[in-house]
């Protein structure tokens, strides 16, 4: 082959073999770029179901509905049901940082309030595993010092008024339940709601409403079992005999009106604190200790006391040390 045929033949495959590393290096730039649209679009797509599970967690909470995982799954992540994980912990990080609340899981049924048949079934499905809710709501993670009343106000859902009497009330009757061990007939039940002028009334959502301030006791008592407050509880006996009626406390009651909550209520009906009250209160809530109001007034006093002696002991120390020196003059 002539030289000249020669070196053209290899310009040629010199233009090939550019143009193969070419089209190869922009295959592998496409390929790069794809997986970073995917990505994104994944992270999009993670960042969007944080933030509608975020919002249905607090409609649910306005609204005092359990947050349950069917409904996550349902309403929030539908095709998506196994980013649940990775949702939930992106949502409860927000909630936290933006909110001041977080998602914890409501207490599992007492097994004694279940019925004959949902004793059967819950043993039929009965796993090693420990039995969960799967149902979730929403509590403040702010410290102790920024849940003051003046701070956290009662929300204005219908009525701020009105929302304040319902947590009052709904409070009293967990704390009396509890008081109780756990547990108060109906006719109890009843007696204390007498006492409580609420046999027949209670306050409506909003009591500043002229033409509906109050409501009947029964529709209240239903909204607070439908919510979680209180658990009733039918017993039936046998044939001709009446049925017996328990209350109990409701998964969200035992949650929201801890133990402290109530010892709280119980220092506030009985003026304050005493140590015979504290005794009482450890040995039935198992609360903490705490430093009675008249004892700590007391230990004010007596600093006060303290500091007035003080004051008035520099002329005093002085007299003293005058006392003192000529003493020590008189003997040498």
């Amino acid at each position: 082959m002539p030289p000249i045929q020669r070196r053209r033949q290899q310009a040629v495959e010199e233009d090939e073999d550019e143009e193969s590393q070419h089209y190869i290096q922009n295959d592998e730039n496409d390929g790069s770029d794809a997986d970073d649209r995917m990505a994104g679009v994944e992270r999009d797509e993670s960042s969007q179901l944080i933030k509608k599970l975020v919002r249905y967690a607090l409609s649910c909470e306005y609204s005092r509905t359990p947050i349950r995982r069917d409904g996550i799954k349902e309403k929030v992540l539908g095709p998506n049901g196994r980013e649940f994980k990775k949702v939930f912990a992106g949502a409860q990080k927000q909630l936290r940082a933006t909110f001041g609340m977080e998602m914890v899981e409501l207490p599992t049924k007492d097994r004694n309030l279940l019925t004959a048949d949902q004793k059967r079934k819950a043993a039929k499905t009965q796993t090693q595993k420990e039995p969960t809710s799967n149902s979730y709501m929403l509590v403040s993670t702010l410290p102790e010092a920024y849940r003051s009343p003046a701070i956290l106000s009662p929300s204005k859902v219908q009525s701020a008024d009105g929302e304040a009497s319902y947590v009052a009330l709904y409070t009293l009757i967990i704390t009396v339940i509890a008081l109780s061990d756990g547990e108060l007939s109906d006719p109890r039940f009843r007696r204390h709601l007498a006492r409580l002028n609420a046999a027949e009334n209670m306050p409506s959502l909003n009591p500043n409403d002229e033409n509906a301030p109050s409501e009947k006791t029964e529709l209240v008592l239903q909204r607070m079992i439908r919510q979680g407050y209180l658990v009733k509880v039918v017993g039936t006996k046998n044939q001709g005999d009446e049925d017996s009626i328990t209350w109990h406390i409701g998964p969200r009651g035992k949650m929201e009106v801890t133990n402290e909550s109530i010892a709280g209520v119980i220092r506030t009906v009985y003026g304050g604190s005493s140590d015979e009250l504290e005794k009482k209160l450890q040995v039935s809530l198992k609360v903490k200790d705490r430093k009675p109001a008249n004892a700590a007034a007391q230990v004010e006093e007596e600093e006060e006391e303290e500091q007035e002696q003080e004051q008035a002991s520099p002329s005093r120390g002085r007299r003293r040390s005058n006392r003192a020196a000529t003493e020590e003059e008189d003997d040498e």
